[in-house]
């Protein structure tokens, strides 16, 4: 976590020896392009109260060796923005700004495996066009194995692209606007699946698990799925399914768990799930119909429904907020309970951890990687969950990222911010107004010597990080070591940065930069009479100089917390 004040650091790596494994594979992969007891005896009272999270962490994964088998899809996303609507028809124009493609379904569920520090290997097809080979790129960039991933030159690669735009003059974020399909679902031709069973066989050899992303596109016949599955129940090795929309899962049957949505199994099972009765029922029904070792039911708002053959039910509930994009959202549940399943984790720890991943990816714009860092962050307790705002400069760049695909402005400032007063919180108020996200750069206490003398700063820069993280108007708060602000302001690239009003008529870090990108330099009021210097005259008695000391007499120490 460069940038980060070192005792910032250590307070934040309770995260366990499994998140710096993560950051490493993390950041060397380029995810995505960017262009501009029996059931029957069982009573009620024996199901779980909700599942808590207290205790909850990610273990310390070795790199295991999971087979992923679905269709890949090239994910394409057209960012811009709306300004008027079209005089062709009743339709809003979408000013292109930005494109992504990234890996999608089976895909996404490779790349997140590869964040976690796994190693997927992919059974699936693409076809013989621009868009498989950019996905066959993608993959060989993340470290996919592809041994089973063939090249189909009568289908064509499947692309789901999601067109999304902001309107600014009306201060609406970003959603999406339409998405367009492109793809095959009648199923390979015999040949093809025949190839594929013979390349399922050999890689369920090499693997610690498998993991099944069913969308239904023609891909995973029942033949397919029946080599799948016999053949990991001949190699004892976990195989976890996202089911597809169909009125029968006997498909699945004999599968070591399933993780179905609430419309799936509803579908599957003809129960309706209005309450958690019906959950238990189907769970139950699920997996002593289809011989599983575990159902997990995802219920959207209502959180997840976990069923086990041997042991008593679980409901784990959703922790609000807000909900942006549900893309995404499955694929998550089946990377992070699949993997952990696979490690061994009980299903119930695994079951809550997939549900706090699936909660933090409903919250950001399109299919988003959640890292093991994400996750070690929403499990820190309540009462210290504003730390989870203190970051590091590659953090806050990938949060920022984040922000301005959901059509967020983002505002900055900097400063020392040493001893926290009045006259800050008038500039920090101000500075919120000017967008929609804040960001605090902080002098770090070398910068600060260099700024203010050898006497300061009051505080050290992990207590300063937290008093600002605390403030409810500031978003993120990242520590830099220079004492000028121009490198920490290329890499968040405001649109808005805001200095005191004396700073007018001067030229401030960053000001051409920012400008130069389209953003703009706002100055804020200050309050009179406020600063951390004179405070700090004022509570020093009078003689006493910057280290504590009289004329002629030894030091004075300061009493705790003073």
């Amino acid at each position: 976590m460069a940038g980060l004040d070192p005792a910032i650091q250590s307070r934040r790596r309770g995260g366990g020896r499994f998140r710096k494994e993560i950051v490493n594979h993390r950041r060397a992969m380029p995810y995505y392009r960017v262009s501009m007891a029996s059931r029957s005896s069982r009573k009620s009272s024996a199901v779980h109260s909700p599942t808590p999270l207290a205790g909850l962490a990610m273990p310390d994964l070795k790199p295991l060796r999971v087979l992923v088998a679905g269709e890949v899809i090239l994910d394409r996303y057209l960012w811009g923005d709306v300004e008027r609507i079209s005089p062709e028809a009743p339709i809003p124009v979408l000013r292109v700004n930005r494109r992504e493609e990234k890996p999608g379904n089976a895909g996404f569920v490779m790349a997140s495996l590869r964040a976690l520090g796994a190693r997927p290997s992919a059974l699936s097809v693409v076809g013989a066009d621009r868009n498989g080979a950019m996905l066959r790129e993608i993959f060989h960039d993340l470290g996919v194995v592809t041994r089973a991933l063939a090249v189909d030159p009568d289908r064509p690669t499947i692309v789901k692209e999601r067109m999304l735009g902001s309107v600014q003059s009306a201060n609406r974020a970003t959603q999406q606007l339409l998405r367009v399909d492109e793809e095959d679902s009648s199923p390979i031709s015999s040949a093809r699946e025949r190839s594929l069973i013979a390349r399922a066989q050999s890689e369920i050899k090499r693997a610690d698990g498998v993991l099944i992303s069913d969308i239904d596109k023609g891909l995973l016949t029942p033949a397919l799925l029946r080599s799948l599955i016999d053949g990991a129940a001949r190699r004892a090795v976990p195989i976890i399914v996202d089911p597809r929309l169909t009125d029968d899962f006997s498909i699945y049957r004999g599968a070591t768990a399933l993780t179905p949505n609430r419309y799936e199994t509803e579908r599957a099972t003809g129960i309706r799930l209005k309450d958690r009765s019906a959950w238990r029922e189907a769970a139950e029904k699920l997996v002593r119909e289809l011989d599983l070792r575990a159902c997990l039911i995802t219920l959207d708002r209502d959180g997840m429904y976990l069923a086990e053959r041997d042991g008593a039910d679980a409901y784990i509930p959703t922790t609000p907020r807000a909900v942006y994009d549900v893309t995404g959202a499955g694929d998550v549940v089946l990377t992070f309970f699949g993997l952990l399943a696979i490690a061994g984790l009980s299903f119930p720890s695994a079951a809550a951890l997939a549900n706090l991943a699936a909660g933090i990816e409903v919250g950001r714009i399109g299919a988003e990687i959640i890292s093991a860092e994400d996750l070690a962050a929403a499990l820190q307790p309540a009462h210290n969950g504003f730390e989870r705002k203190i970051v590091s400069t590659e953090e806050l760049a990938t949060a920022l990222a984040r922000e301005r695909r959901a059509g967020r402005k983002i505002a900055f400032t900097n400063g020392c911010f040493d001893l926290l007063h009045a006259g800050h919180l008038q500039i920090l108020s101000f500075a919120r107004a000017q967008g929609d996200v804040l960001v605090v750069g902080l002098n770090s206490d070398r910068a600060v010597r260099a700024l203010k003398g050898p006497d300061r700063p009051i505080q050290p820069a992990a207590d300063r990080a937290r008093l600002l993280a605390a403030l409810e108007m500031i978003d993120y708060v990242v520590v830099f070591d220079e004492t000028r602000a121009e490198r920490i302001i290329r890499a968040a690239r405001p649109d808005i940065l805001i200095k005191g009003e004396d700073y007018a008529g001067q030229k401030i870090d960053g000001q051409d930069f920012v400008e130069r990108h389209g953003g703009r330099v706002a100055l804020a009021p200050l309050l009179e009479g406020h600063s951390t210097t004179a405070t700090v005259a004022r509570i020093r008695p009078a003689g006493i100089d910057s280290q504590g000391r009289r004329p002629g007499s030894r030091r004075i120490d300061p009493a705790p917390h003073s």
